[in-house]
């Protein structure tokens, strides 16, 4: 088994007393190790995917696209929803911040 992460920083603001952040954000793929790379994983394309959404995300104000909240776990949901196509997708991790982040696995969201 090999696990696979593509990690991204993206500058917005959020709540209702509308403050920035940087949140750092992790997605997490795994799978079998064939001929030295994660099973059915390009990672071209993968990291395309992860742009178009997180592209979406930054210099924004998370609330107009993430409901009822743009709080961390609701964030790391929006990303798992938007990637949810991909097989080995494992888990999104959105840190908030350098003191508190947030790891939501792909099997928790519906």
């Amino acid at each position: 088994m090999a696990k696979l992460c593509v990690i991204r920083n993206i500058n917005a603001a959020h709540g209702k007393h509308i403050h920035g952040h940087t949140f750092k954000i992790e997605v997490h793929f795994h799978g079998k190790l064939i001929n030295n790379m994660v099973e059915n994983l390009d990672f071209h394309e993968i990291e395309l995917q992860i742009d178009g959404v997180i592209s979406k995300l930054d210099k924004t104000y998370l609330d107009d696209f993430i409901k009822p909240r743009a709080t961390i776990e609701n964030i790391a949901i929006y990303i798992l929803k938007e990637l949810t196509h991909i097989s080995a997708l494992y888990s999104v991790v959105v840190y908030e911040g350098s003191d508190k982040y947030v790891e939501v696995f792909k099997e928790e969201v519906k």
